[in-house]
C-alpha cells in the first residue's frame, strides 16, 4: 500500500470533512486559509491519492426506531470461516459495524435493535445460522464519537 504525506492544511480539509461531508470548496477554504479553488484542488488530490474514500450521511438511528445500542463479540464455530460469518452477519438489518478482532473472540459486532427483542433475535439468529459457538453481548448506555483525521498530531486541552 502507497501512503501519501500530507500536511497540516490536508489533516485540517479532512477533519473539516469528518465534520461536514457536505462542505462547500468555499466553507472549507475559509476553514483552512485557502480559495475555493484551491480546496477544491487539494480535496481532488486527496480523493485521487485514495486517501478520502467516499462521503457518507450520518443516520441518528432514534429516529428511525434503532434505540437500542449494543455490542456482541462473537467466537466462531470451528467448522465456520470468517467469510462465510461475513456473509450471513451482513444481511442481518441491526448490524452496523463488522470487525474482525484478535482475543478471545474473533468478531466484535455493533448492532442497533428495536428493542430488546429484537436484541434476542439478532443473537440467536447469530448461532441459528451464521455459525456463532459462543456470544457475549453489552447494551451501550452512552456512546460519544471523537473522529479526527489525525489524532496523533493535535495536542488535548
Amino acid at each position: 500500500m502507497k501512503t501519501i504525506a500530507l500536511d497540516d492544511t490536508d489533516y485540517r480539509i479532512l477533519d473539516e470533512l469528518v465534520r461536514n461531508g457536505r462542505a462547500s470548496y468555499a466553507s472549507i477554504g475559509q476553514e483552512v486559509g485557502l480559495s475555493p479553488h484551491g480546496a477544491a484542488d487539494r480535496v481532488r488530490r486527496l480523493c485521487k491519492a485514495g486517501v478520502i474514500t467516499g462521503f457518507t450521511a450520518a443516520i441518528d438511528l432514534k429516529t428511525v426506531g434503532r434505540a437500542l445500542d449494543a455490542i456482541i463479540d462473537v467466537r466462531l464455530e470451528p467448522a465456520t470461516t470468517p467469510r462465510a460469518f461475513e456473509e450471513r452477519v451482513v444481511r442481518l438489518r441491526a448490524v452496523r459495524e463488522i470487525a474482525f478482532v484478535t482475543g478471545r473472540f474473533d468478531y466484535q459486532l455493533r448492532v442497533a435493535c428495536l428493542d430488546a427483542d429484537d436484541l434476542d433475535n439478532v443473537v440467536r439468529e447469530l448461532r441459528r445460522s451464521a455459525g456463532a459457538a459462543l456470544t457475549e453481548t453489552r447494551i451501550v448506555l452512552r456512546s460519544s464519537s471523537h473522529r479526527r483525521a489525525d489524532p496523533s498530531s493535535r495536542n488535548v486541552d
